[in-house]
């Protein structure tokens, strides 16, 4: 049996707001824009590889995050094969007696819904996540570690000819990580499920959770509750970028950058319960504008803002 060690890029829409995640019934979420894979044989030695671009049929302008992120191009996809090609050729390089891996559970959630929503009647060989079993060689299996962490783990460099955020080079370091793993074929007690992605509207509660306040505002700002706060695309918690901003007596708000999904607002309702408790409410949404220049206006205005604010306080309590 050979191994074959998978990594994707895709592309998101700009808005979800836009035309071009309307027409897609919200049926597409993230579309696939490259295949990366390394074959490694029984020894686990690296014996084959597979690298291709995909021409995108719904999203046709690429995310600037994944634009900076990939360093792809809308011109570097122009001449590419669109899904459904690129696929066939996939299965066509991966023969008949194979296993596919993958660094964590998002490549197979996305390649799942890509399948289904371009109708490829082929279904997906079993993907099995090396995630979890580095997980278990550690001896931290709850914990999920990034590809950079068990590449240190085990002393391998990067390449400075390959560059991380690029299908065939992430598939290359993991096979890497994986040709040093002992008790290999463990990994086949880690087969994935795809999970169903969908996107929830921004202009709605994305993420919501209430806590006991504690001794009030101030402290609670501090607590984990405030300071790690979900991506209201993919859940992965993340510090503010700006911390929060007073709005009102009772509503703080901060913004927060996903690596993968951009800027998003996170905000803190104070308020007395029917309980006559006080409790707090969380609120994340993604910024409708994605875009470098806005981004990076939006967090200096924001820091502007709470440094003023920070002043004013100062100056009120001398």
């Amino acid at each position: 049996m050979q191994y074959i060690v998978l990594d994707l890029e895709w592309n998101q829409p700009i808005t979800f707001q836009g035309g071009a995640y309307r027409s897609s019934g919200g049926k597409l979420i993230f579309e696939m824009i490259q295949i990366g894979a390394v074959k490694l044989d029984e020894n686990r030695e690296i014996c084959g590889t597979f690298n291709q671009l995909i021409q995108p049929s719904c999203y046709l302008r690429l995310h600037p995050h994944i634009r900076k992120m990939t360093h792809i191009t809308e011109e570097d996809l122009m001449d590419a094969p669109q899904f459904g090609e690129a696929y066939a050729r996939f299965t066509e390089w991966c023969g008949d007696d194979c296993v596919l891996l993958t660094w964590g559970c998002d490549d197979i959630s996305v390649f799942e819904q890509n399948l289904h929503y371009f109708a490829c009647e082929t279904p997906l060989k079993p993907v099995c996540d090396m995630q979890r079993l580095f997980g278990d060689v550690i001896g931290n299996s709850k914990e999920r570690k990034s590809l950079k962490s068990a590449m240190e783990y085990y002393g391998i460099d990067p390449n400075e000819n390959k560059a991380f955020h690029n299908a065939l080079n992430d598939a290359y370091y993991t096979a890497l990580v994986f040709a040093r793993l002992p008790e290999p074929d463990k990994v086949l007690n880690y087969q994935l499920k795809a999970r169903n992605l969908i996107h929830q509207d921004r202009r709605k509660k994305t993420s919501v959770a209430i806590s006991r306040v504690a001794r009030g505002q101030a402290i609670a700002l501090r607590g984990q509750f405030a300071q790690k706060t979900p991506c209201p695309v993919c859940g992965k918690p993340q510090k503010p970028k700006v911390d929060y901003v007073r709005q009102q007596a009772d509503l703080f708000q901060a913004l927060a950058v996903c690596p993968d999904h951009g800027l998003y607002f996170s905000k803190l309702r104070f308020f007395v319960n029917n309980d006559k408790k006080k409790v707090m409410e969380r609120t994340t949404a993604l910024s409708e504008e994605q875009n470098k220049a806005y981004v990076s206006t939006k967090l200096i205005q924001w820091q502007n803002k709470l440094s003023a604010q920070q002043k004013a306080q100062e100056e009120a309590q001398t």
